[in-house]
């Protein structure tokens, strides 16, 4: 990999290479401003050459220059225009990360703010065997629901979306903080995890709006790292209503701060009727959605029991397993039968697909899926099970257990601090992040497996800073690389990511807990703790009252089973180690395209990405990479209502 890198950087300079002093100084001089006059002027001239040589006139040069508006400034004079530009521009960066840091940290600290107090939450109300239940209802749904809410930020707009999944938040979190009942709880947990999956993906939608790869890169920079924070100091802080505190904040700053500044929806804009509810929702794949919802959640639902509750050849964990998978599959044949000019598509001419089907015709889309896979298995299972190690193996009291996760964090920080460097300096593209986050995320994970076999704390907690790592490498170059690759579709392109990441952390945690049940439970019987179950306080206790040589063997098989649980996920990490060499490349920085514009005073740096559909090691292995690149226009409008994507 690193070869390969330093071969794209010998290319890149070679190709770049001025060949004449005329054409250095040509380069470096300062670019002309596309608002002044002798540009327009010089513009027009050229076109008006151009046509009169295609069309045997003669030259209308003297006729255009007449048209130029005598307002504009000299090249030598400040332009007001680009000032204001500028100005503008930095006014709605300043708007977003103002106005989205809330939502943001607070959709990351709900995923873990129960981690580390799910014994002492499940013994409240007697329901230990059930203990899973407060993770699996918020995962459930803060997954299924994901594409969903991407279609609704698109026909009904980002704000109205974005406030919907705060006021959610809110019943969310009251509904835990005034829970008298078990169900009451779950119910909850469930709304706070639509929640979720709305904050989640608009955030990440409204931080690709109206700009160019080159300033989401940056934007999404700091978010990276914000959402970092929130994953590990959730363990820490604990409370529903925290999360209901800051819910109403958000909604207040949503309101003041974006409510000018947010994408309109295509049906319902800003203005509308209630009346005009309705005919917005005729549009959305309710259909699809449902297949989705159902297909999704019925895997979950009976990956969750499967080995815990209810044995694998259960009928209570097959049927929804068959059913969950006929509906998944069903959902993709009916997003494709419902791309334009096919049945569904005659038959609902008003509905939008949630997931177009097209979008997987660029095999990005299923490579990049994978890696986001695996990035939501790897964080997931650090996030769970190294709290287990430390409370069964090491007997740690459950709130020093969850201190041992801020280790993740500086990790994760150094990642994303890499990425910035990799996406917005150099190289500027994404396939080197993405690679290097994923060889290190997996190598991190495979040494979590043998730091916990030889019991090194100092190892383990090195070693998820090493995955953090890896993980903060990969979080923005993979939404910056989806972009890139369906500039004219982010909302099911970033809802597609959106949705990778946690069902991979979902499966994983399934089946961590499956192998870690069996391994464990075995273990236990010979210990004389039969039906130990480590999330219940009453059974960490009763180990630690076992007699010296029982207690041993008891944390033993504890340390092997979360030891075969880690192993049983890196497979998946394998997996995107493999997919990861298949993936094309996109540059942030498109140089060919920036020096040649900005000679020309065309477009602002960053207005184009380059991209490669094929995977760049193939194109890099041909030896003309060039030649492979298109080239995405992205028109950064930062101060108007849309945003514009042309395809060359």
């Amino acid at each position: 990999m690193f070869i390969a890198a330093k071969y794209i950087h010998q290319k890149i300079k070679s190709r770049n290479k001025n060949p004449n002093d005329d054409a250095l100084k040509h380069a470096t001089e300062k670019k002309p401003c596309p608002h002044s006059r002798p540009f327009q002027v010089e513009l027009r001239a050229r076109a008006s050459v151009e046509n009169a040589r295609t069309s045997s006139q003669g030259s209308t040069i003297e006729e255009d220059r007449v048209l130029v508006p005598q307002g504009l400034p000299k090249s030598d004079e400040k332009c007001q225009v680009c000032k204001k530009q500028k100005h503008d521009a930095r006014v709605y960066r300043w708007k977003l990360i103002a106005g989205l840091c809330l939502p943001f940290i607070l959709a990351t600290l709900d995923l873990t703010i129960v981690a580390t107090a799910l014994p002492s939450i499940a013994s409240h109300f007697n329901e230990f065997d059930e203990l899973n239940w407060i993770v699996t209802a918020f995962t459930l749904t803060s997954t299924t629901f994901i594409p969903m809410f991407g279609q609704f930020a698109d026909v009904f707009g980002r704000g109205e979306t974005l406030h919907l999944s705060l006021f959610l938040m809110i019943i969310g979190s009251v509904l835990c903080a005034a829970a008298q009942t078990w169900g009451m709880l779950l119910l909850g947990r469930a709304l706070q995890g639509v929640s979720d999956a709305g904050l989640m993906n608009v955030v990440m939608i409204i931080l690709s709006d109206k700009v160019s790869l080159k300033e989401s890169a940056k934007t999404k920079s700091l978010f990276t790292l914000v959402g970092g924070i929130g994953y590990a100091v959730g363990p820490t802080v604990g409370g529903c209503k925290t999360s209901t505190n800051i819910a109403v904040i958000a909604h207040i700053l949503v309101f003041i701060l974006l409510r000018h500044e947010l994408v309109e929806g295509t049906m319902f804009k800003k203005g509308s009727r209630l009346s005009g509810i309705l005919p917005a929702l005729a549009t959305v794949d309710i259909i699809g959605s449902i297949l989705f919802i159902f297909g999704v959640g019925l895997i979950i639902l009976a990956t969750a029991w499967g080995g815990a509750t209810y044995s694998w050849s259960a009928a209570q964990v097959l049927a929804p397993l068959v059913v969950g998978s006929i509906c998944f599959v069903l959902f993709f044949v009916y997003e494709y039968f419902l791309e334009p000019g096919r049945i569904f598509a005659r038959i609902f001419p008003k509905q939008i697909a949630m997931l177009p089907y097209s979008m997987f015709a660029r095999r990005d889309t299923i490579w990049l899926a994978i890696v986001q896979f695996s990035t939501g298995a790897a964080m997931y299972s650090i996030f769970y099970y190294i709290g287990i190690y430390f409370s069964l193996v090491e007997a740690y009291p459950a709130s020093k257990a969850g201190v041992q996760l801020l280790y993740y964090i500086p990790g994760m920080g150094v990642g994303v601090y890499i990425a910035v460097f990799l996406c917005n300096v150099w190289p500027a593209q994404s396939f080197f992040p993405l690679n290097i986050g994923t060889i290190v995320s997996t190598v991190g994970l495979a040494m979590v497996v043998y730091a916990i076999h030889t019991q090194n704390t100092s190892l383990i907690n090195g070693m998820m800073a090493i995955t953090g790592a890896g993980t903060g490498l990969r979080f923005m170059p993979a939404t910056l690389h989806m972009v890139g690759v369906w500039p004219e579709k982010i909302a099911p392109a970033q809802s597609l990511m959106r949705f990778a990441q946690p069902f991979g952390g979902t499966l994983s945690l399934t089946i961590m807990g499956s192998v870690f049940n069996n391994k464990f439970a075995r273990a236990s019987v010979v210990a004389g703790g039969g039906g130990l179950d480590v999330h219940d306080t009453n059974s960490l206790t009763f180990i630690a009252d076992l007699p010296e040589e029982a207690q041993r063997s008891v944390r033993l098989a504890g340390r092997d089973a979360i030891m075969w649980a880690y192993i049983a996920v890196l497979p998946i990490m394998g997996l995107s180690l493999v997919t990861g060499l298949f993936i094309g490349n996109v540059w942030i920085r498109p140089k060919s395209k920036v020096d040649e514009e900005q000679r020309d005073g065309l477009e602002e740096e960053g207005s184009h990405s380059e991209v490669i559909y094929v995977p760049y090691l193939w194109a890099l292995l041909k030896g003309n990479v060039d030649s492979y690149k298109k080239t995405n226009k992205i028109i950064p409008e930062s101060t108007s209502k849309s945003a514009g994507f042309n395809n060359s």
